[in-house]
């Protein structure tokens, strides 16, 4: 894993959202490997997705867009809904560029193709951390 294992801090965790548990049990290798905090959800409804978030209080979501029963986007959707604004990047194995455009169009961090590479997926979760968190953190008052 080279260099990219010192991007997330030990204590971020990553909500993974996938209902193929090859690709979920390989993410959660990954990521735990690095210290990064896993927690891993099948959900049958949208609105299960947005309760994993409510109470993990993930530092990222990879969320699917096809899952069983019902489209990742309106998972995303219920997620903004209860005005959580945690980063939620897609990971798709459509294809199609329009899927991609429309979810990108919702609001969503990024959308990544699958089959994809797991170091540029890990890049690209710390790269949309790092921005969270910074844009959490306070600022000092400027003097007038």
């Amino acid at each position: 894993m080279g260099s990219l294992t010192s991007r997330l801090e030990p204590t971020e965790t990553v909500l993974v959202v996938e209902d193929e548990h090859d690709i979920a049990t390989f993410l959660r290798a990954y990521f735990r490997a690095s210290g990064t905090d896993v927690v891993h959800v099948d959900p049958t409804t949208a609105t299960e997705v947005a309760a994993a978030v409510a109470t993990n209080h993930p530092t990222c979501v990879l969320l699917d867009l096809n899952l069983r029963g019902f489209n990742g986007l309106e998972a995303y959707r219920e997620i903004r809904a209860a005005g959580m604004e945690t980063p939620v990047i897609v990971v798709t194995a459509d294809p199609n560029p329009r899927t991609h455009r429309m979810a990108l169009d919702e609001g969503v961090a990024a959308v990544v193709q699958k089959p994809f590479s797991a170091r540029e997926l890990y890049a690209l979760v710390a790269a949309e951390t790092a921005k969270n968190s910074e844009a959490r953190r306070p600022r000092p008052l400027r003097a007038r």
